[in-house]
């Protein structure tokens, strides 16, 4: 990581584009896009997205542009140390002194002796001496005075210190917070489930109970949880985005280990309106009711199928009337504000259950809930360490015998 580089991507960021930033930096694009990817790498986070219609900053991006915007005047300050003539942002955008270099020269500083500095960083005393002299002509000033007594900054080097202290603390916010980002990227486990009905629901529960406990036993070691229809998460599984995942059904592609960790009714569930009454039998309430569905992506949609077809001939099936949504919450909307009704396992409702009306399917159609995982060292390690959180929080009348 170099000075230029700091500069430059604050020019991309603050213009929302490469091909201006590099008429701008008089650079060509490719060393521009470059150093963005380099800063990128180094940090392990994007800042910005390309699209047709130029360069975007991410969430990070936007977050970070402030530090950039100061990392960027410093260098820019930095280049106008060796009285340069012409516009120095020019000559900022070469400076190929790097971070480390600046820690180096700011250890020899401190120290007031090259060899001290050497010997407290590990590194030889001729390399350090070469760094420092590689550093003196890129800026073209004399950085210090040597004396019978040891090493002395100039006028311009105790400028030159004042800056790199500056820039090695703007560097250090940015890279500490992208350390512990990155290490976090190498260590944290993913795991997916299908989307809660809402706060109260026993899904919802599970999850949380799940981050925390597993927040509580191996806080080094995060877990990522995310929500979505099933086949998404069988498709994340198996593409080794997910660790482990958590499924309403025992219907699991061959090739992936799964445990049944408990099963629910599976009922059908809507709000009771003033002078409409749901009907109580499920023939007349499917053709009666207006049905909020998951697509068919979705376990939950399955079972719906599987019921329509064995209450209804072909020519009702064809009459029912539903609305298909990949979102939970505006299946909840539907439900709760517009008269639908849905599918759901008892356990999705959790305490909520006796605020609707609701029909309980016969067994055949009950929901299992299943823990799925690939047969690999990692996603066992995920899913067995899953399984051990969750035997204390799954209730045991629920569990498959």
């Amino acid at each position: 990581m170099n000075l230029a580089t700091l500069l430059i991507a604050h020019q991309v960021l603050t213009l929302g584009s490469v091909r201006h930033a590099a008429r701008l930096l008089d650079r060509p694009p490719s060393t521009v896009v470059a150093a963005m990817r380099r800063l990128q790498a180094e940090i392990a986070i994007p800042l910005a997205t390309t699209s047709s219609t130029g360069t975007q900053s991410t969430l990070e991006g936007v977050r970070l542009t402030k530090e950039l915007a100061n990392a960027a005047s410093l260098v820019v300050r930095t280049a106008r140390l060796g009285g340069i003539s012409g516009r120095a942002e020019l000559r900022a955008a070469r400076l190929s002194t790097s971070i480390p270099a600046i820690r180096r020269f700011i250890a020899v500083a401190r120290t007031g002796s090259i060899r001290s500095a050497a010997r407290e960083i590990g590194m030889g005393q001729p390399q350090l001496t070469r760094q420092l002299k590689a550093m003196e002509r890129e800026l073209g000033i004399l950085l210090f005075s040597r004396s019978a007594k040891g090493i002395v900054l100039t006028k311009e080097g105790r400028a030159a210190l004042a800056l790199a202290e500056a820039l090695e603390r703007i560097w250090s916010r940015i890279s500490r917070h992208a350390a512990r980002r990155f290490r976090k990227s190498l260590v944290v486990a993913r795991f997916g489930s299908i989307i809660p009905f809402g706060r109260e629901s026993n899904v919802a529960k599970i999850l949380a109970v799940l981050a925390a406990e597993w927040h509580r036993r191996t806080p080094d070691d995060p877990l990522f949880i995310s929500s979505t229809i099933s086949e998404e998460l069988l498709r994340s599984l198996e593409s080794r985005a997910l660790d482990a995942i958590l499924l309403d059904t025992d219907a699991i592609p061959s090739g992936l280990n799964f445990r049944i960790i408990s099963r629910s009714r599976m009922m059908l569930v809507g709000l009771p309106r003033p002078r409409r009454e749901i009907p109580s039998d499920i023939r007349t309430l499917l053709l009666t009711t207006p049905v909020a569905l998951l697509s068919l992506k979705s376990g939950l949609r399955q079972k719906f199928v599987t019921l329509m077809e064995d209450v209804l001939t072909d020519s009702e099936r064809e009459r029912v009337s539903f609305v298909e949504a990949d979102s939970m919450p505006v299946v909840a909307n539907l439900v709760y504000d517009h008269g639908y009704v849905t599918i759901l396992p008892e356990l999705s409702l959790g305490l909520t259950v006796g605020t609707f009306k609701s029909i309980v399917l016969p067994r055949k159609y009950d929901a299992h809930f299943t823990i799925a995982w690939r047969p690999s060292p990692s996603s066992e390690k995920v899913a067995r360490q899953v399984l051990e959180i969750l035997k204390d929080v799954i209730d045991p009348e629920s569990k498959p015998h």
